[in-house]
């Protein structure tokens, strides 16, 4: 009785392996990439490494089996796995921005999803048939909706909303996405280099207004009664001239003192970074946007909201004739999309600094030098706003 069963058993087996397409098992994800599997002489499961060797080895990303595949030439292939809720297909928010490179948050007191690179650069809403890209409303043919706690991202809002970034091909189960794995030489806090008039050096206006001998002898740090990092006076302790004594608040003027309004802007140092941050009076915090914004209105400037909508207000500067003030912008590299998008934006203090909140090499609002490989690859443009 039990050898009845096992012989049409055994020999569907056989009949399976020999059959065209039994043989090579393929993984869910290498399916859904398109890959081929390269089977053993003896026909068992394929060989997976040596399907990575020749498609590309493959990283899972996130809750839902979404993974990323690199390709040749620092080509990448990015894989959202679709769920249908309703008749309709959404990507898992969260899931997605792990595996194109972005940050997310949930704002809680808004009910809004924020994704960026080091700051809000797109907001979406559940039950919101719109959403904001930088400053510019994109409509939706449908809506976000919040599923098991999770908001999830209508497939056929991909391309409308993040076209500037990547372009998605929607397949069976699945949105998927090819870009390049921007890298640069040097490490973001790497070594500094002497300025020799290379190409990418940067350099200083000698007609700067504010520029006086010494660089930034004129600011001195002004603590804000917000501010709750002990340490900010010492980590200003590093800058010609300071003090540590209060300023007295600078009047708005047409013509902005910049000497002044880097002087206020120095009082932030130390304020903890966070991405999407809602307005320092309550959150007491700062993303790279919300902090040069912030500075500015201090001055009587109006800047917009996001990094990206920054870079399109102002006239554009020489990286070799920048002044106090000037806004400067640089690409997020390794983040599988363009090299081209602006990802961060600081203040220029002079003498080759800046001041910016970022999540590196520090947490928070922090004077950096950018005279090394790093930000000068990744640098874009400058912007003056004021005069």
């Amino acid at each position: 009785m039990i050898g009845s069963w096992r012989r049409p058993v055994a020999a569907s087996l056989v009949a399976c392996l020999l059959a065209a397409g039994c043989g090579p098992q393929l993984s869910k994800e290498q399916r859904l990439s398109n890959q081929q599997g390269i089977p053993s002489n003896q026909g068992h499961a394929a060989n997976r490494l040596k399907s990575e060797e020749i498609n590309g080895k493959t990283t899972t990303i996130g809750l839902n089996g979404g993974f990323i595949r690199m390709l040749p030439q620092g080509r990448v292939e990015m894989t959202i796995p679709t769920v249908t809720i309703g008749g309709t297909a959404y990507v898992v928010g969260s899931d997605f921005a792990k595996i194109v490179g972005f940050r997310s948050n949930w704002d809680q007191a808004r009910g809004v999803f924020q994704l960026g690179e080091h700051d809000a650069s797109y907001e979406l809403k559940p039950g919101q048939t719109s959403a904001l890209r930088d400053d510019e409303t994109v409509t939706l043919k449908e809506a976000p909706v919040l599923f098991n706690s999770q908001i999830h991202i209508p497939v056929s809002a991909l391309n409308p909303v993040f076209a500037k970034d990547l372009s998605f091909e929607i397949k069976e189960q699945a949105a998927v996405a090819q870009a390049t794995d921007w890298a640069v030489s040097g490490a973001i806090d790497g070594p500094l280099e002497a300025s020799t008039g290379a190409e990418l050096d940067f350099g200083d206006d000698p007609k700067d207004p504010f520029q006086t001998t010494g660089g930034a002898s004129a600011m001195r740090l002004e603590r804000d009664p917000l501010l709750e990092a002990s340490d900010a006076v010492e980590a200003m302790k590093g800058l010609d001239g300071f003090s540590g004594k209060d300023d007295i608040a600078v009047p708005v003027l047409r013509q902005v003192d910049m000497n002044a309004l880097l002087t206020r802007a120095t009082r932030y140092v130390g304020v903890n970074y966070s991405f999407g941050a809602a307005p320092y009076s309550t959150s007491g915090k700062f993303d790279c946007s919300t902090y040069t914004q912030y500075v500015f209105a201090k001055s009587g400037i109006t800047l917009n909201r996001t990094a990206r909508a920054q870079a399109k207000q102002g006239t554009t500067v020489d990286r070799k004739q920048l002044r106090k003030g000037d806004l400067l912008f640089f690409y997020v590299p390794g983040k599988f999309r363009s090299q081209k998008t602006v990802g961060h934006v600081g203040i220029y203090l002079g003498n080759q600094r800046m001041i910016h909140s970022a999540p590196e090499p520090k947490d928070g609002v922090q004077i950096t030098h950018i005279n090394n490989a790093y930000w000068k690859q990744t640098f874009l443009a400058a912007k003056r706003v004021s005069s």
